[in-house]
């Protein structure tokens, strides 16, 4: 889920680090973010370990664990207390609300951010201890940074000032101007936050996530943002049903909202009253609420309600605050401080469960199922999984639940179209591709299936109209291009086709299905070793693929290279007998080896199959007309199968008109022989044949000497 995006199907990352891709990286929003150095580091992942998930795991936890250390070198250096700076290190380290974060490779933007965020804190406390203006370069510098992995930083200026009071003590009670001269000194990082709020909009305007006023009215909105503290609250101290997805509340009680408000602004109040003798609440608790401003909702991004990785920084305001106040109830109550590794053995416990949830896709979202309510994601997540087992049913069932929860989701409509479209039901599937579309007329890849079905329908034209409109979306999906392809080549026009299969191969060289087109097209083309290079492709990507390897054996074929053709061929024909083709293309490598007697039972087999195969018929009533063994030749029925393969193909192809012609030979026919090698002379003429122009020559002669043409190739 969203790694694709970021990593996976990312052309752009998978390369690992180039010079194009690094400034695509500063170029680019991905997943309606613009985080430049965190697509960096997933470029530089790829470089070291490839698609190896345990190297992109690794560089998680390596930097999770150095925030951890960070935190607590930050928080002893700048109030001496040991202790509780390890305690709220270590609830930051192996808190379960921390697993998001770390699990998801995808996030690896807050692990980042953290990094460069606590750097900068750290660069702070050094400025402040040295006096030297030259450090302050540096809090700015691992600042923008911080940005650029993700903009949830834009509140670190806010966090210094709150530092700045406690435990920095720079500032005491309500010194207006000092407060104003401590503000001004930071103007470089409130500039950097400002334009980094602009561009984050941007982005998600761009990627279209924002909810629009009238969608999620404001006051809605606020009632969710202040019920939505208190589900923080409680994820950091009761952290039980975690979930990857939390669905968002659309009809939250206004009175809920307005008691979590009167509820909030009471601790806010409490908190100012104690700014004096425990200033450590004040600021552990605007940390925590001023760091979950930028992902509250009062500016809804995506559907989620929360999420657990939106409290990886927020949440070490919030450890301060309990674990200072801990440490001074503890020290009235010493018998209390046996409760600290209680709840650190706990929080490990707990987290090692919830990483069990994290091992794929299908057991992360079925727990998520399990602990919330109407989650349509993941009963669409889930049914997707599903439907790649093969459990149709189970999947079209989700499908179906998660619309009921919420119709106007598209991906659900968009998923379930996929579905029925496996099941043989094309009306359907267009309808819930139609719809998706209507919800969101920017969905590339529904535009891109409705173009596949109106392929079927030989609607050509309107499915191109569908493969630019995904392309207009999305300027790099490989499958629009593929698809645009695909009906061209249906059409003839190969030319364009090829074109277009080489551009969806450009941007992304594993399309195994552009790369077995591409080769059909090269093939038809003339192009016979293009052809050939990229059927043996596809044959790497796909193995098993049978389909593939009867187009590979059809293009040796065509080069003539019989052994390989057989080679391919003859489990092929085993293994689907009922396969006119691949019966007909294991007999003719057979028979120009030399393996006569098989070819004829091979042709016979696909003739069974498919009656009216003209290829088949031709190559039968040739062998059956012109082998140097007698007791192969037989001119009537060769003549019976190569008149009806001419009636095939309305008397147009010269090379069957030479079988006929052989044929009537054979049969001692020879006034119409001639006659008949006569058209098959004429229209190899008018077609610039030349080979069977020499053909017919040879076999006139033999004809008008009285002689049938036998032992010679046809």
């Amino acid at each position: 889920f969203d790694d694709q995006a970021y990593v996976t199907e990312n052309r752009h990352v998978l390369p690992g680090l180039t010079f194009a891709d690094i400034g695509w990286a500063f170029r680019s929003v991905t997943a309606g973010n613009w985080h430049p150095l965190t697509m960096l580091s997933h470029m530089l992942d790829c470089q070291v370990y490839g698609l190896r998930p345990w190297g992109h795991h690794l560089t998680s936890i390596l930097l999770h664990t150095a925030n951890t250390v960070l935190l607590f070198l930050v928080l002893a250096g700048m109030t001496g207390a040991v202790w509780p700076s390890a305690c709220v290190a270590a609830l930051f380290g192996v808190h379960p609300a921390h697993v998001e974060s770390v699990a998801w490779i995808a996030e690896r933007k807050d692990v980042l951010c953290g990094f460069f965020c606590l750097l900068a804190i750290w660069a702070y406390l050094k400025a402040q201890t040295s006096g030297s203006k030259y450090r302050y370069a540096w809090v700015t510098t691992l600042f923008a940074l911080a940005l650029m992995s993700k903009p949830m930083a834009v509140t670190l200026p806010c966090v210094l000032l709150l530092l700045d009071f406690w435990p920095l003590r720079r500032v005491r009670d309500l010194d207006w101007p000092l407060w104003r001269r401590l503000v001004l000194e930071k103007w470089p990082l409130l500039l950097f936050s400002v334009v980094c709020c602009g561009t984050t909009v941007w982005a998600q305007r761009h990627d279209q996530a924002v909810a629009s006023e009238v969608e999620l009215p404001f006051l809605g909105r606020l009632a969710h943002a202040m019920t939505s503290y208190f589900n923080y609250a409680r994820m950091l101290v009761f952290p039980w049903h975690l979930a990857a997805y939390y669905p968002y509340r659309r009809h939250e009680p206004l009175v809920w909202g307005a008691a979590a408000g009167v509820a909030l602004a009471l601790m806010t109040w409490l908190a100012f009253a104690w700014a004096r003798r425990r200033p450590y609440v004040i600021v552990g608790w605007l940390w925590f609420l001023g760091m979950l401003v930028p992902v509250i909702g009062l500016v809804q991004v995506g559907g989620q309600g929360w999420a657990d990785r939106y409290v990886y920084l927020p949440g070490i305001g919030f450890y301060v605050m309990v674990v200072w106040g801990a440490a001074e109830f503890a020290s009235r109550h010493p018998a209390l401080k046996l409760l600290a590794p209680v709840v650190g053995i706990a929080l490990v416990a707990v987290t090692s469960v919830e990483l069990g949830y994290w091992k794929d896709t299908w057991t992360l979202f079925s727990r998520a199922l399990a602990v919330t309510e109407n989650n349509y994601m993941a009963m669409t997540l889930v049914g997707s999984m599903d439907e790649d087992k093969g459990k149709m049913d189970d999947a079209i069932r989700l499908y179906r639940q998660a619309l009921a929860c919420k119709p106007t989701y598209p991906e659900a409509h968009f998923f379930l179209g996929r579905a029925l479209e496996t099941k043989g039901q094309p009306a359907e599937a267009l309808s819930e591709f139609n719809v998706a579309l209507r919800l969101r007329p920017d969905f590339d890849a529904a535009h891109v299936m409705v173009g596949l079905l109106l392929i079927k329908e030989q609607k050509y034209d309107q499915a191109v109209v569908h493969f630019e409109a995904a392309l207009k979306t999305n300027p790099e999906s490989a499958p629009a291009q593929s698809d645009w392809g695909m009906a061209l080549t249906k059409q003839g026009r190969w030319q364009e086709s090829i074109a277009h299969y080489e551009e969806a191969l450009r941007l992304d060289p594993s399309l195994a299905e552009a790369h077995n087109n591409l080769g059909i097209d090269y093939l038809q083309t003339g192009r016979l070793a293009d052809g050939v290079r990229e059927l043996r492709l596809t044959l790497k990507l796909s193995p098993g693929d049978t389909e593939i390897q009867l187009n590979l054996a059809q293009a040796f074929n065509q080069q003539q290279e019989w052994d390989q053709a057989a080679e391919l061929l003859k489990p092929l024909a085993l293994a689907r007998p009922d396969d006119f083709n691949a019966q007909f293309q294991y007999g003719l490598a057979l028979e120009h080896l030399g393996h006569t007697r098989d070819a004829m039972s091979h042709y016979a087999a696909a003739l069974l199959k498919n009656p009216d195969f003209p290829e088949a018929l031709q190559h039968l009533a040739w062998i059956a007309a012109t082998d140097s063994q007698p007791e192969l030749r037989n001119g009537s029925q060769a003549v019976a199968m190569a008149a009806r393969a001419c009636e095939l193909t309305g008397q147009k192809r010269p090379a069957l008109l030479l079988t006929l012609a052989a044929a009537y030979a054979e049969a001692g026919r020879f006034g119409e022989a001639i006659t008949t090698i006569g058209k098959a002379d004429d229209l190899a003429k008018a077609q610039g044949q030349k080979a069977l122009e020499a053909q017919a020559g040879r076999l006139r002669a033999a004809f008008e000497a009285g002689q049938p043409f036998h032992g010679q190739a046809k």
